[in-house]
């Protein structure tokens, strides 16, 4: 079906462009490109060891900040900082963390600054992974810290 249609729409494009220069209009001025997000990544998080398909996911775009990610702005001004390496995102020891071994893997996948991004991470537990990276994976499970 969309088949046929995209042939139709090849063959009136081609019979009305005889019709259109013999007029000589001047072909109309192309609209500006809308602005691509400066990130845009895909990001995960579940318990275990291993990414999970059942793994809470949210989208997070930066510049415009958007997305489905419920710190959205925070998350993008300490990835902005480091210019997209979520790797160098240290947000530093606020608080002590309990020492039960309760593992939880992060994974972001997208762009930032048009390169790609990928990360992976597995965190001992919650607390560590909230006192390292700080909003950047507050969607993580075990709820709001």
């Amino acid at each position: 079906m969309l088949h046929k249609r995209f042939l139709r729409s090849v063959l009136a494009a081609a019979l009305l462009l005889p019709a259109v220069a013999a007029t000589g209009a001047a072909p109309a001025a192309a609209e500006p490109a809308e602005p691509q997000p400066r990130g845009v990544l895909v990001m995960t998080a579940s318990h275990g060891e291993k990414p999970s398909p059942h793994a809470n996911r949210v989208l997070l775009t930066c510049d415009p900040t958007g997305g489905t990610h419920p710190y959205a702005e925070t998350a993008c001004t300490r990835l902005a900082a480091v210019d997209g390496d979520i790797a160098a995102v240290s947000v530093g020891p606020d608080r002590p963390c309990y020492l039960i071994y309760a593992p939880i893997t992060v994974t972001a996948k997208g762009f930032w600054d048009g390169q790609p991004v990928r990360y992976r991470e597995t965190f001992p537990n919650d607390c560590v992974l909230e006192v390292e990276k700080g909003a950047l994976f507050r969607f993580a499970p075990g709820g709001e810290r």
